[in-house]
């Protein structure tokens, strides 16, 4: 019995030169010994939707797009008794969750590694016990760059239309007066961002050294900053962020399996760069090696 495939597309995701080589990375796959679906997404939740409803009746289940569609994807995967095997063939404007699986850039080189990839267990998260997510949830300044910017925009400016909607709303920066728990620590404190990761980077601005990441050991990288006090403490962080120096004392770094953040206030989230929802409570929880995803045999890649 030939295997089966369910390839779903997001035909807005990327520039038009990513989606114009779908038809190439198409071609890859449909000359495997694989029976392949396509399936083009129709509006937001759609991807979510196929895949719980369809998933079942695939080996196979590849995302063709940005963040946003695997991330749809995986919610569907999630709500299956039994999840087939996962590949992506990124064609979004950041991708930071392929990055770090190694994946290439070139979608028919992408394609490549679905048909001859190797398969990795991944962690995924769970957002508040209904929403999953591949590789960040994450709250305040920095974050309303990820769902803010036009999808036009980010396709024709990239990280540039993160980094121009980040600095708009640095004259705003809001402090929320939080109390984070996990089952080994407590914090509290004033913080102005939040970002519970399984990613080397998240939105461009946070970026992890390989050897703090394990992207199955079914921890969590948590990284919380500190509400400055003046501009020098602003400048401060900013530069921590850019160099990648985390053992600041304008910022908390952790790691744990489930962490609950709790405020005075609602606060609004984002889900793998995508609006999450409003909440004073928020748990998130790991769940250890929850799907199988195919990654390049080698370190190498384009």
């Amino acid at each position: 019995m030939s295997r089966r495939m369910l390839v779903v597309r997001n035909p807005r995701a990327g520039s038009f030169i990513s989606q114009n080589t779908f038809l190439e990375a198409a071609g890859v796959i449909f000359k495997s010994d694989y029976n392949v679906y396509v399936y083009s997404t129709q509006c937001r939740g759609d991807a979510t939707r196929i895949v719980a409803e369809e998933g079942a009746n695939y080996d196979c289940i590849v995302a063709f797009g940005g963040d946003g569609t695997l991330n749809e994807v995986i919610n569907g995967l999630m709500r299956l008794p039994e999840r087939p095997v996962l590949g992506y063939i990124p064609a979004g404007t950041t991708n930071d969750f392929a990055a770090g699986l190694g994946l290439s850039k070139n979608p028919v080189k992408a394609a490549v590694t679905v048909l001859e990839g190797a398969v990795q267990e991944l962690d995924v998260g769970c957002f508040c016990e209904d929403r999953y997510f591949s590789y960040v949830a994450s709250f305040g300044s920095f974050t309303q760059a990820s769902y803010s910017a036009p999808q036009d925009a980010k396709n024709i400016l990239g990280y540039a239309a993160y980094l121009l909607e980040g600095i708009k709303s640095l004259s705003e920066v809001k402090p929320y007066d939080l109390h984070i728990r996990t089952a080994e620590e407590e914090y509290s404190g004033k913080f102005i961002f939040g970002a519970v990761s399984n990613a080397l980077s998240v939105g461009g601005m946070v970026k992890f050294d390989s050897a703090m990441v394990d992207l199955s050991d079914g921890l969590f990288e948590a990284l919380m900053i500190r509400y400055p006090q003046n501009l020098a403490e602003l400048q401060k962080i900013l530069y921590d962020l850019a160099t990648h120096h985390y053992d600041s004392d304008l910022i908390l770094y952790f790691k744990a399996a489930e962490i609950t953040v709790e405020s005075g206030e609602p606060i609004a989230w984002t889900v793998d760069g995508e609006m999450g929802g409003t909440t004073a409570e928020a748990r998130v929880r790991n769940c250890h090696r929850a799907i199988r995803i195919l990654k390049p045999e080698e370190e190498e890649h384009a």
